[in-house]
């Protein structure tokens, strides 16, 4: 199949259709509703075609769908019909469960995205779970994401945001203990030096996630209520 893949963030709607492909935005922000984001991918993507789509959530979801108006965005995705705006199959996934099930292979992996707010996820024996890590406190009087996101790190300045992420990490590997934790967003080009135990993405391996809401995925992640199963396609013998 192929696949459209919406990554809604704070800032940008990354828009992307094949894996080597390019990407195309769209800007977002506080007053970004649904049906204005569905009206403004299909104009920039005439040009393309596509057999579904893959939307990157920035919020809570159930069974697959969105439970909570995105804090950053603007209303109306609750209800909106987006089969019938795109014409085509449409799922849904947590932005950072995307990218953490883009670059899953075995084991048990952390996803901890740093862009316009904070975003986590957890991948452990094939079970994905999506982490609401911003509201955690990270000292008395702050939260994760009064810290690490891109309001925080213009309030901090480069080093000592620096330093608030490498603690962070360092908190979360604790409590997690993934083999791989994995650092992606919009801030994660200027994490230098990277945590031990970390490698860095770039946001454009979310396709490989997009890809894999989808049955004829060598890894197909499934809805539960909360939560995601994979299931691994088997290989068939060659001739």
């Amino acid at each position: 199949m192929n696949v459209l893949m919406l990554d809604v963030g704070g800032s940008n709607v990354k828009i992307k259709a094949a894996r080597d492909g390019e990407i195309r935005k769209i800007p977002s922000g506080p007053d970004l509703a649904a049906r204005q984001m569905a009206q403004a991918v299909r104009g920039i993507t005439a040009d393309w075609e596509y057999d579904c789509v893959s939307i990157g959530y920035p919020g809570l979801l159930r069974h697959g769908r969105p439970s909570r108006e995105p804090l950053n965005l603007g209303s109306g995705w609750l209800d909106y019909d987006f089969e019938r705006a795109f014409g085509v199959p449409v799922r849904f996934m947590n932005d950072a469960a995307m990218q953490a099930l883009g670059n899953y292979e075995s084991g048990r992996l952390l996803f901890l995205g740093f862009g316009t707010s904070t975003g986590a996820s957890l991948i452990a024996d094939d079970a994905l779970i999506g982490i609401e890590i911003g509201m955690l406190r990270f000292t008395r009087q702050t939260r994760f994401m009064d810290l690490l996101s891109k309001k925080g790190r213009r309030r901090l300045g480069p080093r000592r945001w620096l330093m608030a992420v490498h603690r962070a990490v360092d908190m979360l590997q604790d409590v997690f203990h993934p083999d791989i934790t994995v650092l992606g967003g919009g801030n994660a080009k200027t994490i230098d030096p990277m945590p031990e135990g970390c490698r860095r993405v770039e946001n454009s391996s979310a396709y490989r996630g997009a890809e894999r809401m989808w049955e004829d995925a060598d890894i197909f992640a499934s809805p539960s209520s909360t939560s995601w199963r994979l299931a691994r396609q088997l290989a068939l013998p060659p001739g």
